[in-house]
Order: C-alpha cells, then structure tokens, then sequence
C-alpha cells in the first residue's frame, strides 16, 4: 500500500490509477479495456445507486431490464445512431464452440448467426422495438422507464471507471404525446444530475448544451453535467438527451392523439455512469486537503509530500469503503466542508471529507 504511487506533478493519470489499484478500488481485467470492480469500489457505486434510484422513483419513473443483446438491423434503422457507434460495437457472430482434435478449443462455424448480433452500446434501439409494441393511444403515454445495466463499447485508451470497455451505468427511456414535454423531461433529469453531483457527492459541475458535433448520436439536442478532474481537464459526468421524433420514426411508433389523428412520439434518454465514481475519487484523495477560500485556492496546514499524502489518503478512501461496507447505519456521502464553487477561469475550490 505504502509504494509504488506516482507523484501527480510528474504523472497525473498515472497517479490516479496508482490510487485506485492501492486502495483496492478496483483492477484491470483479463480482456484488454475492462474493469474488475473491487468491493470497496463497488459500496461507492451502490451509494450512488441508491441515492439516485430514489430520485427518479420520486419523479414517477420506474425500472425495467432490456436484452443485452441486440439485432444488427436495428443500429441501422436510425443513420446518426449507428454512424456514431459503429467503431465502438462488440458483434456476436457464432453460437458456440467446439474441441478441434488439431487445433483444440474453436469457433464452431456451423454456429454462424444468421443476423449478427451486437452487445450493448446503449439500448434506445432495443427499447424503441417494445414501445412499437406497446404504444397506441395517448392514454399509453407518458412512458418513464430507466434500467441499471452494463454496456460495452470498444475503446482504444482505457482508464479505471473513467472510460473502460465494460461499465455500469443507468439508462432512462421515455416516451411523450408532445415535444414540449419531450423538453421537460430533458432538463427535468439536468437537474436531477446536478443534484446528485453536487448535493449528494459535493462534485461540483457545470450544466450546459453540448455542441452539434459533441452531441449524443440520434438526438436533436444533448445537454450535460461536466465536473473538473485534478489535472484541470473536463470529464462529463451525466448527459441528457432530447431525442425528437428519431427514434419512433425509425421504428415507426406513433399514437392516436386526442384528435384521433396519427402522430410520431418524442422521446428522450439520459445516463449516469460509474464514471462518477472516478470523478469521486477525486475529491476524497485530492481536495480533502484544500480549503475554498474566497478568491484562492490554498492547501491545508500539512505540508507533507505529495506521495505521502497519496498514501494516507489513499488508505482513507479504502477505510471509508470497509467503514461503510460493515456498518449498516453508515452512509458513504461526500461533504463539502463550504458551498463548492468554480472561479470564473475555471479553477475548482472546495474542500472535501469523508462523513457520516
């Protein structure tokens, strides 16, 4: 625990892994790009899940589970979608395997799926197919699902919980008789993640409208909540979509409104990831030292190194964890020990602890 942690002057992104692998957060795993999530990471994932889960259950949503596993043809039903996924998809091509007497164990071709098979990316095409099903009339509507999930997509550069091949995240899915309330719930979910990042874990953030060339592939409008690393860089912490009519028009899910006339429903999703718990980490090991003051930023009275600082507070985020995961009345949530803010040049300062 006490060695091998690179000091953040010299190697920030390796600094950040050093803390997580120590404090038993969490692993690489065997296949290049995904994560073992450690207990002690894991008890942060779960407190975050719960708290939100009550969130959107106060907010009249409700949860359902959709296949992990989705039909090729449907990524092509909608242009942006699958334009924008396609270099990131895990395909399925074969059902089995087979013991080759020369090769040993092989890919039994006689196996071949007729229509290949794509893991999760995100699930707006799948869950799109069973609103076709279930939408008729406007007395169907609204409808507001989320799911709490895995998802794979196929990254090049990988870093533990912020960007992985595999990760967990929640997805809600809605469906709506009109665009403006469509829009609503867009910004409505905003809120909520602001929430969450600021009231509940003390991460402070920034929301906005994303770019037409940052946006979610199939929406017409993606907005965010991003949260500043230690390195000063942005990390997007939430995103919520407003998808228009995209996505029902591609799979033709319309409704009888009031009028008895036809129309497309408006629909939008959005997504919270365990990268939230990286953008945590960051203020349990690296701010709990600072002090928000008005107008600087200063560190606390110790003026221990850098890696021994690391050390211990590397060992506070893994007793916090074990504190949590052992006692039942004990809730893992970030503090701010003042109101969190950000300086107009963007600099963070706050100041944070680990507390009942």
């Amino acid at each position: 625990m006490s060695k091998g942690i690179t000091p953040q002057s010299k190697d920030y992104a390796s600094w950040y892994t050093d803390v997580v692998r120590q404090a038993e957060l969490a692993d690489y795993g065997p296949v290049k790009g995904t994560m073992v999530i450690r207990p002690y990471g894991f008890q942060l994932w779960d407190n975050i899940k719960e708290s939100f889960d009550k969130m959107i259950k106060a907010t009249g949503h409700v949860n359902a589970y959709f296949p992990l596993f989705i039909p090729k043809s449907f990524l092509a039903r909608e242009a942006e979608h699958v334009e924008g996924f396609a270099k990131e998809c895990a395909v399925v091509t074969h059902t089995r395997l087979k013991v080759d007497d020369d090769h040993g164990l092989v890919v039994d071709p006689e196996s071949k799926l007729k229509e290949e098979i794509i893991v999760r990316p995100t699930s707006e095409t799948v869950i799109w197919s069973m609103y076709k099903k279930w939408i008729q009339s406007y007395r169907d509507l609204p409808i507001l699902i989320n799911q709490w999930a895995n998802v794979v997509r196929w990254e090049m550069r990988t870093r533990l919980f912020l960007r992985t091949s595999e990760f967990l995240w929640q997805e809600g899915h809605t469906a709506h008789a009109t665009a403006e309330e469509a829009q609503k719930e867009t910004l409505d979910i905003l809120e909520l993640y602001r929430q969450l990042a600021e009231d509940y874990m003390a991460i402070p953030v920034i929301t906005g409208l994303k770019t037409e060339f940052e946006k979610f592939a199939g929406a017409d409008k993606t907005y965010c909540v991003e949260a500043m690393m230690g390195d000063k860089r942005a990390l997007q912490a939430g995103t919520s979509h407003n998808l228009g009519q995209n996505f029902s028009r591609a799979f033709d899910v319309t409704f009888q409104n009031k009028d008895n006339q036809e129309e497309l429903v408006y629909a939008t999703s959005w997504g919270v990831s365990t990268r939230l718990v990286g953008d945590d980490l960051t203020l349990i090991v690296k701010k709990q030292r600072r002090n928000c003051t008005q107008g600087s930023m200063s560190h606390s009275a110790s003026e221990d190194s850098p890696r021994r600082s690391t050390k211990r507070s590397a060992r506070r985020v893994k007793a916090a964890c074990s504190r949590a995961s052992t006692t039942a009345s004990l809730q893992l949530s970030i503090q701010p020990a003042v109101s969190p803010c950000f300086q107009v040049d963007g600099s963070p300062r706050w100041t944070c602890g680990i507390a009942r």
